[in-house]
This record gives structure tokens, sequence and C-alpha cells, in this order.
């Protein structure tokens, strides 16, 4: 149906002579750890839904949960195709297999949640009282047959029967769940009606849809027209089958055989005792059902009679009442009758009060690979829940299955087997409880509960990260998988690191792995050109001006810094930067300048021309002769101070490091700049603009960055690094700069000088393994309630050598959600940084040509090691050499014993 700017697709059904639209619609579901206090409001929201229902309203949820990885394989293999390197490719196939890994040991279960709204239309013809208006009906339609207008005026009515099925089905449906039940619904389209029933019995690609009828009020006026690609049913189409082999479901009493599984069925059978707080029911159904891999749950809701439904509670109030006066009469107590009186008079105070009356249908459906794994499946949900309210079922599985099926128009279960609730019961058995997913795409999380994956994608949505977690919480590794992402859809990583003892830091071994697609930057060996331009030749004129002025604009505040230091808001601070704005517009307009710049670019890195590319020396040179036309006192003091600074600049370390042709590759990948033998505020902040500078200029080439910062406690330590970050963290949107801040704890950050500005604008939290004492920082600085963090502290949440997953609470978009990082085997080998990791692998890769190779064959092993717990030591072990022991009699020289030579010996003759 296209009416009204809507593309809206249903099933068309009819039962004896009446017709039915089902509409569907796909929703996120409520979120599994909602914020202290938003159950209740939830429940309140969902309630008044159900009291929209209307006479023959009916409405069918399913919640859906299978091992199933097809997506998410299709999105690596399309970042296999589009990555040019290597590495990244080389690390995505591994995650593709550790995905399906994880699929088949059933750890990775996606969630869905489809709703399906019936609303009945009708017969499409006039109805008859009488046999007389019945003749008449019929004469009419014998003329209309006879004039040739019978086809005409069917297809009007269907068109008018289509309308109504639109403005008074659809319309009220999207409004009731959507504005009354805030459900989040999206309507699904012909395709995917089409889709979710082949699913149902096939597992090859979506054929096109066999008959589809198309509504449409494009030009002014609704039009009804047909399409058929098939002129098999469709139903028959769905059962087919592919290549030989039949997908239509065998049938059991315990069971259905449906794409090559066993499928049973546990049906609602009584109503919960009740429930204790709101969240508990909100929560009712997900907290049993996010245990069992391989399942669905079918809840069909209809409005019932209101006023049978007041008539018979009064009269069961009324034998209630009779039989305990009888009771009392005999001098005995009916306690059964007391209580059901007492619930009588409740039910009917909820209904006078506004609640209405719902019939409730349950449904869960497990399949299983064999009848005794599905019978044990069974028998473990129906324990899961309270005794009495799920029960198997037993003879009539197969029907039951068949009626779970939205284009089968029969109820879920029969009239006996249904339960009755009010309005404000009913939420509690709504499956409508799932994790909400952050994103559509990204690196992938699973959910603690329910092994649902999540995704963060932070390359087509702006966000700035913070991870937190102790030593060996698994933070190296979790950044390690944002780097690869990052790399693998074309953004450059630079990460700042506070180096070991050694000079290595926590990704030096990763830089390694990427060849010439790494960079590690210290400033005893390496440089990076600080005017050093974007490459810019690849972009329009006017375009590559304004990039040009933006990369002026950082210039200056990285001379301001290196000249003033923090004194910038004083009258001479005021003047430096004045100078330093004329002198670069000087420097930028010099045709010698210019001319070194595109030799360079053209010739390419590390090329002579490269060698001559100008430098701050030069811009030294350009202030010395730089003509103010005007003469004060201040003016000269600032260029004075100008050039005394710069020059101080360029003879210590860290000045040379920025102020001579870059020495690491321009197109890497990955950089690491190493922070070592940092003197003091002032230098910190000088190569944190050397590193901003990297991505700055990435960013302005038309290619997005992420800025890391690991080992934050140290490194905020320096005023300087800490104002720089804040600055990246409040603009770096601006620029497609995102921010990464790794560390063990969030004190030092907000005790830092931009602590505020940093926390504050990023939006999106990891926290890992904590100890217990950290709890009231994260309440102060966050609003964590601390029982949210509480399971953070526990030993189950550190990583466990087992599974090598590690766990985080996911704070995104103002939602909480308990998850697992499980990385890849190679990803590991590739991070792991200690001692006796880096020998072990050193070891395998020496034993393999090929790197790739021996990266796949270290992962392996190192896993086994892990699991198995054994040392390190055991992977490629180095053989001993010994030297070949040679007879004494052969040596020319005798062999000194203890200082003394050896007396000659007489041989002895054997007897």
């Amino acid at each position: 149906m296209n009416l009204r700017g809507r593309n809206v697709g249903a099933y068309l059904l009819k039962h004896q002579r009446q017709y039915s639209l089902v509409f569907g619609f796909r929703s996120w579901g409520i979120h599994t750890q909602l914020q202290p206090g938003q159950a209740e409001p939830t429940l309140k929201r969902l309630e008044d839904g159900l009291k929209g229902f209307r006479p023959g309203d009916r409405l069918r949820i399913y919640w859906r949960s299978f091992a199933d990885d097809k997506e998410r394989q299709q999105s690596l293999e399309t970042l296999i195709q589009t990555t040019a390197t290597l590495e990244s490719q080389f690390l995505l196939l591994a995650q593709q297999r550790a995905t399906r890994d994880l699929t088949t040991e059933k750890q990775r279960q996606p969630k869905q949640l489809y709703l399906f709204a019936t609303y009945p239309l009708g017969s499409g013809q006039e109805q008859s009282a009488d046999h007389v208006e019945k003749l008449l009906a019929w004469v009419v339609a014998q003329y209309d047959t006879f004039k040739g207008l019978k086809e005409q005026n069917q297809q009007q009515s269907y068109v008018q029967l289509l309308t109504q099925g639109f403005t008074d089905g659809y319309l009220h449906w999207e409004q009731q769940l959507n504005a009354r039940m805030g459900l989040q619904v999206t309507p699904m389209g012909t395709e995917e009606l089409w889709q979710y029933l082949w699913t149902q019995f096939n597992s090859t690609s979506l054929p096109e849809v066999p008959q589809c009828l198309e509504l449409s009020d494009a030009d002014g006026d609704a039009k009804l027209s047909e399409l058929i690609h098939d002129p098999l049913h469709a139903t028959s189409r769905l059962i087919r089958g592919e290549n030989g082999q039949p997908s239509h479901p065998k049938a059991d009493r315990q069971w259905v055989l449906v794409k090559g599984k066993f499928v049973g069925a546990v049906v609602l059978e009584s109503k919960p005792a009740g429930f204790t707080t709101p969240e508990h029911q909100l929560y009712y159904l997900w907290q049993a059902l996010a245990q069992f891999p391989d399942c669905e749950c079918v809840c069909e809701l209809a409005a019932a009679d209101r006023t049978m439904t007041r008539v018979t509670l009064q009269r069961l109030t009324k034998q209630s009442v009779t039989a305990t006066f009888r009771a009392n009469l005999l001098r005995d107590v009916d306690v059964a009758s007391q209580m059901r009186m007492k619930q009588g008079v409740e039910a009917q105070e909820r209904i006078y009060e506004g609640a209405l009356p719902i019939w409730v249908s349950g449904l869960v459906l497990l399949h299983r690979d064999s009848p005794e794994s599905l019978a044990e499946a069974c028998q473990k949900l129906t324990n899961a829940f309270h005794q009495g309210d799920f029960i198997r079922e037993t003879e009539i599985a197969w029907q039951l299955w068949l009626r779970s099926l939205p284009i089968v128009g029969d109820r879920l279960i029969d009239d006996g087997r249904r339960q009755m609730y009010l309005t404000n019961e009913a939420p509690g058995l709504m499956p409508v409880a799932c994790p909400r997913t952050i994103d559509n795409r990204g690196i992938e999380l699973i959910t603690r509960d329910g092994q649902m994956p999540v995704y963060l994608d932070f390359v087509n949505q702006h966000r700035g990260m913070l991870v937190f977690g102790e030593t060996r919480s698994g933070k190296s590794v979790l950044a390690a998988e944002i780097f690869v992402w990052a790399i693998a859809n074309g953004m450059n990583v630079i990460s700042l690191d506070y180096p070991k003892p050694d000079g290595t830091t926590t990704y030096t071994d990763l830089v390694k792995f990427f060849g010439d697609q790494g960079a590690y930057f210290d400033i005893g060996s390496e440089s990076n050109n600080l005017f050093q331009i974007p490459d810019l030749k690849c972009l329009p004129d006017n375009q590559r001006q304004e990039r040009l002025d933006d990369y002026k604009e950082f210039l200056v505040k990285a001379l301001d810094t290196m000249v003033m230091g923090t004194e910038t808001d004083n009258q001479l601070g005021k003047r430096v930067h004045t100078v330093l704005w004329q002198a670069l517009s000087t420097f930028f307009e010099t045709p010698q300048i210019l001319a070194r710049y595109d030799a360079a670019f053209e010739a390419g890195f590390g090329s002579p021309e490269w060698q001559q590319m100008p430098t701050l020396a030069d811009f030294v040179e350009t202030v010395a002769n730089l003509d103010l036309e005007v003469e004060s006192a201040l003016l000269n003091e600032a260029v004075a101070t100008i050039l005394l600074e710069l020059r101080g600049w360029l003879s210590s370390r860290v000045g040379k490091a920025i102020s001579q042709p870059s020495t690491i590759r321009t197109d890497a990948r990955l950089t690491v700049f190493a922070l070592r033998n940092v003197g003091n505020n002032i230098e910190a902040a000088v190569l944190a603009l050397s590193a901003q500078s990297m991505a700055f200029r990435r960013a302005l080439e038309v290619s997005d960055s992420l800025l890391a910062i690991d080992e934050s406690p140290i490194l905020f330590k320096y005023n300087g690094i800490a104002q720089i970050i804040g600055q990246v963290c409040a603009n770096g949107a601006k620029s497609g700069i995102r921010p990464l801040i790794i560390g063990q704890d969030p004190d030092t950050i907000a005790q830092s000088v931009a602590g505020s500005q940093i926390l504050q604008n990023l939006n999106t939290r990891l926290v890992g393994a904590i100890q217990p004492n950290a709890l009231p920082s994260y309440q102060r600085l966050f609003g964590y309630d601390p029982s949210l963090l509480r399971p953070n502290t526990e030993e189950s949440f550190r990583i466990s050598p087992g599974r090598l997953c590690s766990h985080w609470l996911l704070d995104a978009d103002a939602r909480l959600t308990p998850c697992a990082h499980y990385p890849s085997p190679e990803l590991l080998g590739a991070v792991a940084n200690n001692p006796k990791e880096q020998r072990a692998r050193q070891r395998v890769l020496a034993q393999h040509p090929n790197k790739f190779a021996g990266y796949a064959a270290f992962a392996k092993a190192y896993v086994q090691a892990l699991r198995s717990g054994q040392s390190l030591d055991t992977i490629a072990p180095t053989q001993p050499e010994f030297e070949l022991i040679r007879p004494v009699s052969e040596l020319t020289q005798p062999i000194p014993t203890n200082g003394h030579q050896p007396q000659p010996t007489t041989p002895r003759r054997s007897s």
C-alpha cells in the first residue's frame, strides 16, 4: 500500500468468506537494563496501549532468538573487499571465523521482535438479511455480468475495502504501538513480509513475491494493480523446496520437523501468582527466555467482551459469598471461597477504575537437533517458570506451530486454554523486553544475558569513547579491535602512549604487524614536520583554500603554545598571536615556499625533494625578515619573543622532532607516539600537538582519524596534553577526529585541567573490571548506581582463560548494557606484549617465511596454551645446540685438567 506517503505491506487473508489484513511491524523492544524508576512508566504506557484495543482487534508479538551470523558475515565480507590493507583483511577474516565459532557454539544469538496486528475487513460484499435481498443481490450481479461491469465493480469494492483497512486498521495500530505503547515500531514492507515467511520454511535465497496487490494513490486517486511473478500459490511456493529437497514440515504429536530442526511447544496454562516489582513484571519472560538459545516466544492479545466479563465476575463473587456464608453456618472456614471473593472484588474495582479485560495466549517454541535434546530443553524451560505456569504440549504440537504463523487466521490457542488478564496485568506476559543495540554496524560486543550482538559504530557516527578497567582487564585488546575496525574503514589511527622502560608501548607489536602501514614515533630517532601541510591537490580550488586556512588556524594555535605556553591572554600574548598570523600569511604566499611544497608532494615520501619541504626553521626565517610596517615597543617585543622561543625549540630534543622533514610515513594507517623524555608541560603539549597535527592533516585530506590516548593517568598529569585532548573532545567533530581515551580510573582525568571538558564530551563509555573502592568515583562522576557496577567488581567479570573474553558495561545513548568482547585468536596474538608472549611469537614467526602463516600458527598455539594453563615456553621451544664430542686421541692439543697437563695412559688390554 503506497498511501499518504507511506509504503506499507500486509498479508491479505481469507477465512471462509471473511477477509482480514495482517500488518507487520519491527521493533527494537524495551531495553533490559532501564534506569531506576523507568520500569513503572514503561508498564503504564503498555497498559494504555492495551486499553485502546477495539472489539475484533488482535495483536501478536513474536520474540525470536536464533544463532545466525549471515548478516554479520556479509558485512565483514563487504569490508574485506573494500579495504586495501592485507593486515586488516587478515584480521577481518579471523574475525569472520571467530564469529562463526561463536554462532556454532550458540554463544551468539541475534534477536528480533516482530508485531503482527490483525484488522478484520468483512466479506467485501453487502450482507443480505433475508431471502428476498439475496435474490435481488443475485439479479444485480447477473445484470452487471451481462453488461460487463462485474470485474470493474469488484475491483472498486476491493479498493474501498483495502483503503478502509489502511485508514481504520494500519493508522490505528501505528498510533497505538508508537504513540501509546512507546515501542518505536517500523512498518514492514512487502519484501520483508515475504522474507519473514520464507525463512520459516527455507534457508535458500529469497525469490520474488509470487503474487502481490498494489494499492497506490500516487496520481491522486487510489488504484489497484496486481503483480504475478509465479502462478503457484504463495503457500505452495513456500514448501516446494529447492534442489530436489522438500521444505514442507513433518508433523508429530510432540514435535514438528521444520528446516531440519525438531520444534516443541510449551504453552502458558495458568496465571503467574503475581509480580513483586515493576521490574519483575516487565522482565518476567526475558529473565527465563534469555537462558535458552534457538527459541521463539509468541504472545497473542485480543480484546475480551467487557460486559460479559463484568457479569461473570459479579456471578463468581456472589457464588463465593454464598459459599462463605454456608461455611459460616456450619462453623467452618472456606478459605478458597474467601480468596475467590476477595480476588473478584479486587478485579471489579480495577475494572471500574478503568482496567479492561484482555485475552492472553502464550506459546514458546524451542528448536533442537533431536527429540531427546528437545525434551531436555522443554523440561528446563518449564522449570525456569513457577510450577504450572508453562507446560509442554505433547499432543498437538504441530497444530500450535501452524497456528503461530501470521498467515493462519485461527486463534493461537483455543478458547478453553486462553487466559484472561486485566490491562494492568497483561504486560507481564508481553515478550517485548530485549537488549537494544546501539548501532546497526561497527565493532561487535555480546550481551552477557541473552548473548545478543550489539554494535558500536564510531565510523559513521561521531563517538568519543572512554575505556576504563584495571590492569589485565582487556583494555588493550578492545582498543586494538577499535583500531583495526577504524583502519579497515579508511580511517587513520594515531595513538599517544607512555612507553615502558625498554622503550616499547602497548601497541608496538601491533605496529610491527602492520608493517609499512604502521609507524612508530620516538622523539629520539624520528621526526614529524609540524609545517607539513595536508596534501590537497585532489580537491577543488575553493575547498583546497578553505582547508588550508583550517590548518593555518591549527598552526597558529600550536605556535602560540610553543611561544607563550599557557600565558596567552595578556597583552604580549595578543601581540604574539597577531604577529604569528601575519607571518604565516606571508609564509604561505611566498612562491619559493609553495614550490617546495609542490615538489615534495609530487616526489613523495623519502625523496630528496621531500627533505627540502619547508619546516619550522623556514618559518623562523620568515619571522626574522617580516616587515610589519608598524613600529612599537610591544610589537618589537612580540617579534623578539617569537624568535627567541622558536630558536630555542629548534635546538631542543622535542623541537628537533617537529622541525625537520617527516621521517615517519605520512600514509601510515597506524601511528604510535611514544611520549618519553618529556621534560615539562610545554614539551608534552607540543608533542600532543604533533600527534594532533597528523590526525588533522589526514582529516583535511578527506580521511577521518581516531586519536587514542593510552595510559591516560600518566599522560594527563601533563597539563599541556590534557588541554589539547580537551579541545579535541570538544571540537573534534568539526575536523573528523574521534577521541579514544584509555585508563584505569576516571579520577585522574577528572582532576586534570580539562577534566570536565573531556568527561562531558565523550558520550560512549566502556567500564571493565574494577576494584570495589572505585565505585564511589563512578557514582560521583557519571551518576552510576553502585548496584549497577557491583558486578564489575566480581571475579566472574575478569578475563576467563577458558572463554578468552573480557567483560564490559557499555554506556551509550543513555543505555547501559552489560556485555562481553570476544576477540579473534589472531588479534590476541598480534597484541600480546609481555616478554614471554613476545619471545614465543618470535620463535613461531622465525619458523614461517610468510608473516600471516606465522601469526596464524602462533595464535592457535597461544590460545591453546592459555586455555590449558600451559607455559608459553612450550610454544615452539628453541632446540638446544650440542657440540660434537670427539675422542681424545683425535685432538691435536691435550685438554688441560684443573690446570695440569693430562698424563699419558697405556690402554688396557681386554682379557
